[in-house]
């Protein structure tokens, strides 16, 4: 799905590649308990295969065939000769790309258009794609290499890298790859070689097709993207879909995320703007905002604004309705939890509505909503009366502020009490209903819905291990150091010499 702008604009060669599965097999220990099987346990299992030119066109089959007739479809049919030979897992990237571009370097050489490259490699993270940077060192030659991914580098920034000078291999994630496409600051007229890192998988056993994660931001919502440009179609609403398929079955719990790109929640002023002791329900700080939620403490009528302060006014607000569509059967709604998706201590300590003897509604009156809200905070959940106010379970999500620009926060989990579901999400076709109400224009990010499991080890975060490993380590070599002058000098230092 994230492919998806690649197809309408390539007409030139393009090739399938695949790159070698890394990973070894564990010896597993006989276990008495019976263990639930995870996606990645069934994944696991199965042999790495090489990929097909039929891969790549049931892949596009599936993604088009519910909304491009027949006709359209065989305007978008790959033929045998837009491919060649496939890497059968014996070579590197390096040796495949010698052996399908035997004539590179005076390829290269004769490339002089900028704003375009000969060879686009397509990967499924940021983190592979610096890895495959690091295979093509044998292959390149001279030629010039630009990562092209969102994490920390800007769409303008990459639009002017690529228009200073002559670029000849790009390497990037679908989305970055397609919003330059879409944004001519990558033409495809000069390219030669299209490689999809296919067959690579990471350390979930997920090849990049694998990945259930839908960019939103423009595309199909591209109307919706439009309005929220102009402050004044904040109340309005706008309603878009997103289809996407999950290839195969996500086995056990599942959990839905949205996610921002280039929100920097960690901010000192913004983490600052805030009030905890009017969230945690004082009615003096409720009448009295804190100083520091300034300019967000008091609207232009004099009223104070509950909850107060920049991080409960940029609070996240699309809402979203996950549809399962079944082959042999109707549309079906996939059921989530939306409660019970926060901390423990955040829930029950740090957040407390007004005490009242009557409604919620009063007990926040003479106070006014956040100036972007489209609801009251007693009010935003009409479903669920004991999901409002300051202990609404998505606002006590968002007010926990990330330490990275791009992060994710859960939105809900899957019900598994519903019978289609009670093994997990099952693979399939699927819609995403979106209530486009966030904009992110203003600071140049993207949004995203993201659909994963976790292991028994938790979800994928490298900063946490590598922060563990790293104290650990200092703190072993400082032991070393200690014990190695004491034993040499001695507790009273009498071996010191003189």
């Amino acid at each position: 799905y994230r492919i998806q702008s690649l197809f309408h604009s390539l007409q030139k060669e393009c090739l399938v590649t695949k790159e070698k599965a890394k990973g070894e097999e564990g010896s597993k220990k006989p276990n008495r308990r019976r263990k639930k099987k995870t996606i990645t346990d069934v994944l696991a299992s199965s042999d790495p295969a090489p990929g097909s030119p039929a891969d790549l066109r049931s892949l596009l089959q599936s993604h088009f065939g519910a909304t491009r007739s027949v006709i359209e479809q065989e305007e978008r049919f790959l033929p045998e000769s837009c491919f060649l030979m496939s890497n059968d897992l014996s070579h590197s990237l390096s040796s495949y790309l010698k052996e399908v571009c035997p004539k590179w370097s005076k390829v290269q050489k004769q490339h002089t258009q900028t704003s375009s490259v000969l060879l686009l490699i397509v990967c499924g993270s940021a983190l592979r794609t610096i890895e495959l940077i690091k295979q093509l060192t044998t292959f390149k030659g001279q030629a010039k290499v630009l990562k092209l991914f969102a994490r920390h580098i800007k769409v303008e920034e990459h639009m002017k890298l690529l228009s200073k000078g002559v670029t000849h291999i790009g390497v990037g994630t679908p989305g970055r790859v397609s919003v330059l496409i879409e944004k001519e600051g990558l033409h495809l007229q000069a390219l030669r070689y299209l490689v999809f890192d296919w067959n690579y998988r990471d350390r979930k056993q997920r090849k990049m097709v694998d990945i259930p994660e839908v960019d939103y931001t423009n595309g199909s919502c591209k109307k919706c993207f439009e309005m929220r440009k102009y402050p004044a179609n904040a109340t309005k609403n706008c309603i878009c879909t997103a289809n996407f398929k999950v290839p195969k079955a996500f086995l056990g719990d599942v959990f839905f995320y949205y996610g921002l790109i280039n929100f920097h929640q960690n901010l000192r002023r913004y983490m600052d703007s805030r009030d905890d002791a009017q969230l945690v329900g004082r009615k003096k700080s409720l009448k009295f905002p804190s100083t520091y939620c300034k300019p967000f403490a008091y609207d232009e009528n004099g009223l104070p604004i509950a909850p107060c302060g920049a991080v409960a006014n940029s609070k996240f607000n699309d809402s979203f309705r996950l549809v399962y569509h079944q082959l042999d059967g109707p549309a079906v709604t996939v059921p989530l939890h939306r409660r019970g998706i926060t901390w423990y201590t955040d829930k029950n300590i740090k957040f407390h509505n007004p005490p009242t003897n009557t409604t919620l509604q009063e007990a926040f009156q003479g106070t006014a909503q956040p100036l972007y809200w489209q609801r009251p905070v007693y009010d935003l959940d009409p479903e669920d009366p004991n999901n409002n106010g300051f202990i609404n379970d998505d606002l006590i999500v968002w007010m926990r502020e990330a330490a990275f620009p791009n992060f994710k926060k859960l939105y809900g989990i899957l019900n598994r009490a519903h019978a289609l579901f009670s093994h997990g999400l099952p693979a399939g076709n699927y819609s995403i209903i979106i209530t486009y109400n966030f904009p992110v224009q203003y600071f140049q990010g993207k949004k995203e819905v993201v659909v994963s499991t976790v292991t028994w080890f938790g979800g994928q975060n490298y900063f946490l291990p590598i922060a563990y490993l790293v104290s650990s380590g200092m703190t072993f070599i400082a032991a070393i150091v200690l014990t190695v002058i004491h034993v040499k000098v001695g507790r009273d230092g009498k071996n010191m010499e003189e």
